[in-house]
């Protein structure tokens, strides 16, 4: 159980992938390398224990970097050869007499050719060797890991457990006795040898640690808080400087004491040891005061988390617990692989790691059990009309509780039933589980809050750029939020890299596995990577910018000069806008490698599921490029479609705004434009009608009324001179005379307002001459 290279990987994978790959002194030839490659495929059936499937996995990846090499560098000489022979041209044969250098110049590049060419090919082949034997060998380690984690041993409980492991007591006490010997003589050597040096280098390991205890814990919140405007990220900025500082120093008073204690060329089991033992400390430094960081006890305004006070004095000594627990586990795990310890002892260290994490997870769970007991209690004793008391965690920690009783539970199953190492790995993944969920928490929160601080409308760089280019403060802040969402997207990708690390790949495998991916994803020939994808963005929205600037100088400076009307105008605009825009698309298809062939392959996908449920949309779509080509109805008309009645606002590429008289604005869907009878008062003619029928009694003296009917019309200033107002008898109906006046307004929005002003007057007048209609 190496659960140590679990807990490193993620913290110094980079470190570790420079120290285990040393410089070739010598690098060897592509031949060599694929009869290394052979050696190693046929010796790895034989190969059962992981370090040396390890070695064998360096070696190859050693030869994949050497094949990769090649091809980087021969590939561009391979086209710079193609390229000038065929400016040579075919030979003789096809170009006819030719001097003798020429023929002699082709015959060696193409013999360059050749040599170049078989050696890409070889380093191709060498490449796809060592990805099939890099599979096989994670493979095999991970059949050896489920091996490990399914065999079964003696459980603790069963007292031949104890007498093994006092049979191989002499031999494990030895060699323990043995590097704790090495390691004081080579500390006494060190000493001696530098007698001021030394102690110099202590007393300053202890000055960085008493420093920097105060400063982060104190000085860092204050000074991290006084430079950071108001806002969220006044409190994640701090408690992520804070972890920072914190492991930062750590890391550097290990290696002070790895200076002031050990020389640069000690013994490897001693040096491996230091390591081990540093490792752990910056870790345990890192555990704790991420666990601080997040509960902020004392400081109950700088929390991140939704905990409440007491919840948070709950958890408080869980962080320093689960630190002492993953040191306890794995420093006497490592220390038996060090002095290859016998398999008595490897159990019995496998099955103490067990139990004391198995230990400190009961034990967090004890506690958050008694506070929400408690809690419960104190909802149940209070009165009808008080308010309910907050939870003290959100929903989520009844989630984590019940996977920790249930997983505590098999651990303590597996130490019961003899299975150990598979106790010892749900035990210790538990809380590995807890401090990776921790740190993205933290990890997130604070991407977020910087991003939305910095680039959002109200931040520093988000404001100069709203302001300098002009921009929409709403199209900054969204800007921001994809940013945000893109920086989290990237932290979640490692959070599950780092969970998913499991026992027999470790997490220089899973990181290769995700540049892997980043490489790109073939699909037939199209490769889809994130840098095809970035590119495709890069030049979608480079085209959508210049042909939304295009489209802006076609509506506001060069249309206004033609004779085009104002719908007319706004016709060709929306349409310029949806070939634009279809145009860019196809631009960023073209940018990741989809061509003209693959876009019709896809337009034909797309006929299908139109054929299936896409009938209307499509329709409407269409109909609304006929309404933009045809203009039966155009930006402008005053239309009736149905009970719909007023201007037309936009033509969309679904639907047709069109505001009403009373200021609501109904969508009629394109194709009720083109398949439905409309009723345009605009489309020949912009004039409105007013018309008034006014019935009078048989005893009125007619041609008064169409006097006094004319005389209202020719003083309205809204009615137009032609043509003419007029005034007619249509009739006489149940003893009235019906008078039929009409009379012509600039547009028919005015039609309305004008027929009620003359209604007004012509009232007021009959009432003037007492003249009455009944």
């Amino acid at each position: 159980m190496r659960f140590p290279a679990r807990l490193t990987a993620v913290f110094t994978v980079l470190l570790a992938l420079l120290l285990a790959m040393p410089a070739f002194a010598q690098a060897p030839s592509l031949d060599q390398a694929r009869q290394q490659l052979e050696k190693i495929g046929a010796a790895l059936p034989e190969q059962d224990d992981d370090p040396s499937l390890q070695a064998s996995r360096e070696a190859v990846l050693k030869i994949q970097a050497l094949a990769e090499k090649t091809i980087a560098e021969r590939g561009p000489q391979l086209d710079s050869l193609d390229a000038r022979l065929a400016e040579l041209g075919e030979g003789p044969a096809a170009t006819g007499q030719e001097s003798a250098d020429v023929t002699r110049e082709r015959r060696e590049l193409q013999e360059q050719r050749n040599e170049v060419d078989a050696e890409l090919r070889q380093a191709r082949l060498t490449v796809v060797e060592s990805g099939q034997l890099l599979d096989r060998i994670a493979a095999q380690r991970q059949a050896a890991f489920h091996q490990t984690l399914s065999r079964r041993t003696t459980p603790p409980w069963n007292p031949r457990f104890w007498s093994e492991l006092a049979d191989s007591r002499g031999r494990d006490q030895a060699r323990v006795l043995g590097l704790w010997q090495q390691t004081r003589e080579t500390v006494a050597g060190h000493w001696r040898a530098g007698p001021v040096r030394s102690p110099l280098l202590l007393a300053l390991a202890a000055l960085v640690a008493v420093v920097v205890g105060w400063f982060g814990a104190r000085t860092v919140p204050k000074l991290v808080g006084r430079h950071i405007p108001p806002g969220r990220l006044r409190r994640s900025a701090p408690a992520v400087a804070r972890l920072l500082l914190s492991t930062l120093a750590a890391w550097w008073i290990v290696s002070l004491l790895r200076a002031a204690l050990l020389p640069a060329d000690a013994p490897a089991a001693v040096a491996q040891l230091a390591r081990l033992a540093g490792g752990l400390l910056v870790f345990g430094t890192f555990v704790t005061t991420l666990g601080a960081v997040l509960l902020a006890v004392r400081s109950p305004s700088w929390r991140l988390p939704a905990i409440s006070d007491e919840g948070a004095r709950t958890l408080r000594p869980l962080p320093l617990a689960a630190a002492l627990a993953i040191v306890l586990a794995t420093f006497p795990q490592r220390l038996g692989a060090l002095v290859n310890a016998s398999l008595p002892l490897a159990v019995a260290l496998t099955a103490l790691a067990a139990l004391v994490s198995t230990f400190v997870v009961l034990w967090a769970l004890l506690r958050i059990r008694r506070l929400q007991s408690a809690a419960a209690r104190a909802e149940v004793e209070a009165q009808p009309d008080a308010a309910a008391p907050k939870p003290h965690f959100r929903p989520w920690m009844n989630f984590a509780t019940s996977i920790g009783w249930v997983c505590a539970s098999l651990a303590l199953l597996g130490l019961l039933t003899g299975h150990v190492a598979l106790s010892g790995f749900i035990a210790l993944q538990l809380v590995w589980t807890g401090v990776v969920l921790a740190t993205l928490f933290l990890a997130m929160r604070f991407a977020d809050d910087l991003a939305c601080a910095v680039l959002g409308a109200k931040g520093v760089a988000g404001r100069r750029v709203s302001s300098r280019y002009g921009l929409d403060p709403l199209l900054v802040e969204r800007a921001a939020v994809v940013v945000s969402a893109v920086l989290r997207l990237l932290l979640a990708l490692l959070g599950l890299i780092a969970l998913a690390m499991p026992y027999g790949a470790g997490g220089e495998d899973l990181v290769n596995r995700a540049l892997g991916l980043a490489r790109g994803i073939t699909i037939g020939e199209l490769v889809l990577s994130p840098a095809n994808v970035v590119r495709a963005l890069a030049v979608f929205l480079l085209a959508s910018g210049a042909f939304h600037l295009l489209k802006r100088w076609l509506a506001r400076r060069y249309l206004p000069t033609t004779k085009m009307d104002e719908g007319m105008r706004a016709s060709v605009v929306t349409l310029f806008g949806y070939g634009t825009m279809v145009l860019a698309l196809a631009m960023a298809l073209a940018a990741i490698g989809v061509g003209l062939e693959r876009i019709a392959w896809i337009a034909s996908a797309l006929s299908v599921g139109i054929g299936f449920g896409l009938q209307a949309i499509v329709q409407n779509f269409i109909s609304g490029l006929i309404l933009l080509a045809e203009r039966p109805v155009k930006v402008g008309d005053w239309v009736v479609v149905g009970d719909a009645e007023g201007d037309i606002r936009r033509i969309n590429v679904r639907a047709t705004e069109i505001q009403t008289g009373d200021r609501t604005t109904v969508l009629v869907p394109n194709s009720e434009l083109i398949t439905k009878t409309v009723r345009n008062r605009t489309y020949s003619n912009a004039e409105g009608l007013v018309k008034i029928v006014l019935p009078m009694p048989l005893s009125t003296d007619a041609d008064l009324v169409r006097e006094l009917l004319l005389e209202a019309f020719r003083e309205h200033p809204a009615i137009l001179d032609a043509p003419a107002p007029g005034v007619t008898l249509d009739g006489i109906d149940k003893g009235q005379m019906i008078f039929n006046a009409t009379g012509f307004v600039a547009t028919p929005r005015q039609a309305g307002g004008v027929r009620s002003a003359l209604l007004f007057g012509i009232l007021r007048r009959l009432r003037q001459l007492d003249i009455r209609m009944v």
